[in-house]
């Protein structure tokens, strides 16, 4: 997936600069706060950080921040 999108970083539910640790991240969450709603983890274009948004925190416009998509949940 190299699907480029903007996100607000302050959107972030989880972050970490290991993309395994995210990921684990992502996954306590969809189990702790069960919803329909899809969590992707994205790579910072800059600082390479990843981050775990909820898919519809998107930005449609291109304002935020660049991100690439690594995987969704």
């Amino acid at each position: 997936m190299n699907e480029a999108v903007f996100f607000n970083p302050g959107d972030a539910i989880a972050s970490s600069h290991d993309f395994k640790e995210a990921r684990r991240s992502a996954q306590i969450i969809k189990a702790e706060r069960p919803t329909g709603r899809q969590i992707v983890i994205a790579q910072n274009d800059q600082s390479g950080v990843y981050a775990v948004y909820y898919a519809d925190h998107m930005k449609q416009d291109q304002q935020g921040t660049a991100y690439h998509i690594q995987d969704k949940l």
